[in-house]
């Protein structure tokens, strides 16, 4: 059954399907990453119930916050604090 993935790329967050890029999100666009929601988003899921897999991108440009429902969240998030860091650290 082909499902929706997510992977953090050098310069952004891949949405994917079936291998296709159906929604890039720049990692100089995203203001902070939550499990919790506020307002109305754009959802991006892969699964029925994913509540528990639930990540909120929050965008500087002040558009609607994006969620993701990335197989292990913890892990994903981890990933993309630590692009998010190496792109906002000045380079040397």
């Amino acid at each position: 059954m082909p499902r929706v993935d997510f992977r953090v790329d050098s310069s952004a967050v891949v949405v994917e399907w079936m291998g296709f890029a159906l929604r890039r999100i720049p990692l100089s666009d995203i203001n902070r990453v939550s499990k919790r929601l506020k307002g109305k988003p754009e959802v991006w899921r892969n699964t029925l119930n994913g509540n528990h897999r639930m990540l909120v991108l929050y965008r500087k440009s002040g558009r609607r916050p994006v969620v993701i429902t990335p197989h292990n969240r913890y892990v994903f998030r981890n990933q993309l604090e630590a692009n998010l860091k190496r792109t906002a650290s000045p380079a040397v």
